[in-house]
């Protein structure tokens, strides 16, 4: 997989980062799991059919976040299921050996179903490969498993776990597993009046693609 020189005019952008979340649900997921037998050549990402693709079931994992809230008990909505994990100190005046780790960032793992297929897909990668590993382990994700890496957008807390989660990796992830990207703005410096705020790595993706 190669990446050309970074240019952030809006016209070189596969897909815009609104347009990247326009596309979310059960549709960009199924889209995205449609061209995993395809290439690993880089290509434009193709627009959605007017009628998105469905699948049968879909579960949304959230791996990393900015704060975790124990306690709450598992609920019902509308059909949705929302399940959290208990933590905290499950035995009498002892601290828990393993438990989820909050940060500055943001990474989900998304499970697809579709008849007898099952997809697993790992959007965004937090802040620290630290974090996103422990949690992957606490949540028992086997990276393995992935189908698909997905990146939305260029911001340090969604990529900053990227290049450590490759390295954690290197030969147990699957052969020509695709890298899908917001656009190429996902490559450019970041900078504020404070300083230079970070840019991804490009070359240290391409060793571990």
């Amino acid at each position: 997989m190669l990446f050309g020189a970074c240019s952030c005019l809006p016209t070189t952008l596969s897909m815009s980062r609104r347009g990247l979340l326009c596309a979310g649900g059960a549709g960009f997921v199924t889209a995205l799991i449609g061209t995993l037998a395809s290439s690993s050549r880089i290509a434009r990402a193709q627009a959605l059919a007017s009628k998105p693709p469905e699948v049968d079931g879909l579960a949304v994992r959230i791996v990393t976040d900015n704060q975790i809230i124990k306690w709450i008990p598992t609920e019902k909505r509308d059909g949705l299921t929302i399940e959290r994990r208990p933590g905290g100190n499950l035995s009498p005046d002892a601290p828990p050996s393993v438990d989820l780790v909050a940060e500055w960032g943001l990474s989900m793992h998304v499970e697809s179903r579709r008849g007898s297929e099952v997809r697993n897909i790992l959007i965004d990668f937090g802040y620290q490969p630290q974090t996103l590993l422990n949690n992957m382990s606490v949540l028992k994700i086997d990276p393995a498993s992935l189908d698909a890496l997905v990146l939305s957008h260029g911001h340090y807390d969604h990529f900053g776990g990227l290049v450590g989660f490759l390295s954690a990796n290197k030969g147990r992830l699957k052969k020509g597993l695709p890298f899908f990207i917001g656009g190429e703005d996902c490559f450019c410096t970041r900078e504020t009046a404070a300083g230079q705020y970070g840019a991804l790595d490009r070359k240290a993706i391409t060793v571990w693609s």
